[in-house]
């Protein structure tokens, strides 16, 4: 057996060392996920992220084996996998040992000083009317210019001093702020404050001059932009303002210069029964505009509307088979797992202590779907809506449903946030599969670099 993967640093710390008990009867981890890819048998751990290579050592993942205590002392790879959570006491209750690593990794990560990442809305205003969107009803709102200068103020004396700060530019459409990009930008440079950005965005008022910005300026690294599938769909459900007849192909002509331009795009592509079968089409329209796919990654997402739907199941199966279309195409698939890091926040909702969400009023908010929930201060003041940042930072018991779920230290307890999903787990299944298959083979190859590193400096000692 070998360990190609030593797992995440904090919870090492954390759990450290499970020591034998005797009389105890052991059982698999719900976290233990058995993966065969190119003839090879691995043990991944969903909560530890260790990856074991499973070689001739006669272990057999059978998730219902039961194993003593004394079988686990007498065999050497038995007892590596218990003292690494792979084998678990029969009655104890994982779900609860996830919660409490939560609460500490949160207590300690609270101790640092400042926020390292603003989500930023510039404006509501778009030029676009998505069917989907959630902010149909919003006031169109910009923001003005004694409330840029005063988020500058509240950046520089809230951000963390030992982090990169990190700006993610949203609306409405962004770019219809880009004066206020431009502005807070060049606050930063001239406190010479490190930042970097990334940006979601429809994509249809990039130009070789906003590009230019993007990269100088701005320091922005990834955008999103949204595509739900070929012309007819797209045109229907982005319903611009503008000409929309050629707005497809107008879009498509933005990501190929930015893609000849060197920037790595997010193409967030809304799923629902109806847009679903036109996806092969714009992954072939795609091809013929770009030409480093390697800097593209598409991500595959139902709507929560279907996510929330048992009915969706039947989307979320057809994504998948897309997705090994669009790689056989070169493009790269954001699948939202996370296999090397545990996660102790569900997203920036309930890490309120290291992220914020600024509207363009100058109010700050947990979430970047700003009608949820409570605001939590504003940029004058500060947070002040201390019983709901307490609240956020908590860490809830986890749902009866999750509880047995070997997914849990992917999804975390979030309960707050009002989006209700149904078939996850077969989501998150395919989702950790394909992320395997993905890193298990650049960390064996990472791994027999080390191993010849070494071999080399033997050979030199000798």
């Amino acid at each position: 057996m070998k360990f190609i993967n030593q797992g995440d640093q904090l919870v090492k710390t954390v759990l450290g060392i499970h020591r034998i008990q005797s009389d105890v009867c052991y059982r698999w981890s719900i976290y233990s996920i058995p993966h065969t890819m190119a003839g090879k048998k691995y043990l991944y751990h969903n909560f530890t992220k260790k990856i074991v290579l499973l070689e001739d050592d006669g272990v057999d993942f059978e998730k219902n084996r039961r194993y003593t205590a004394e079988e686990v002392k007498a065999d050497k790879v038995l007892l590596q996998l218990a003292e690494s959570f792979f084998l678990v006491p029969e009655h104890k209750n994982e779900a609860e040992s996830y919660v409490s690593f939560c609460k500490i990794a949160r207590a300690l990560k609270m101790k640092k000083e400042g926020y390292s990442s603003f989500t930023i809305l510039p404006t509501t205003a778009c030029n676009a009317r998505c069917v989907y969107c959630f902010e149909q009803g919003m006031k169109y709102v910009t923001m003005k210019r004694e409330t840029v200068d005063q988020l500058i103020r509240f950046i520089k004396e809230n951000r963390n001093p030992n982090r990169t700060v990190h700006f993610s530019w949203f609306g409405g459409e962004p770019l219809i702020g880009k004066r206020i990009i431009d502005r807070i930008c060049a606050a930063m440079r001239a406190e010479d404050i490190p930042f970097s950005s990334r940006m979601i965005t429809n994509g249809s008022l990039v130009s070789n001059e906003i590009i230019r910005k993007m990269q100088e300026e701005w320091n922005l690294k990834v955008l999103q932009i949204t595509l739900d599938g070929t012309e007819e769909q797209y045109n229907l459900r982005k319903n611009y303002y503008y000409d929309y007849r050629s707005a497809y192909w107008h879009v498509l002509s933005r990501i190929k210069m930015l893609n000849e331009n060197g920037m790595s795009i997010n193409i967030r592509v809304n799923l629902d029964q109806d847009n679903i079968e036109s996806v092969p089409q714009m992954v072939e329209d795609l091809s013929n505009f770009i030409t480093n796919r390697k800097s593209v990654r598409l991500d595959l997402t139902p709507l929560f509307d279907v996510q929330a739907d048992v009915d969706g199941i039947s989307v979320w199966k057809r994504s998948f088979e897309l997705c090994d279309l669009i790689q056989s195409k070169g493009f790269m698939v954001n699948y939202h797992y996370h296999v090397i890091k545990c996660r102790y926040n569900f997203c920036m909702a309930d890490a309120p202590y290291k992220a914020l969400v600024v509207d363009p009023e100058g109010v700050l908010h947990n979430c970047e779907h700003i009608k949820i929930g409570e605001p939590l201060g504003d940029i004058w003041n500060g947070v002040t809506n201390t019983e709901r940042i307490k609240k956020l930072a908590g860490v809830e018991p986890v749902q009866e449903r999750c509880r047995n779920c070997f997914s849990l230290p992917a999804c975390t307890t979030a309960t707050v946030c009002e989006q209700d999903r149904v078939n996850c787990r077969y989501a998150a299944g395919e989702r950790l599969k394909r992320s395997l298959d993905i890193f298990i083979p650049s960390l064996e190859a990472k791994r027999a670099m080390e191993e010849e590193s070494d071999d080399e400096d033997e050979s030199d000692i000798c």
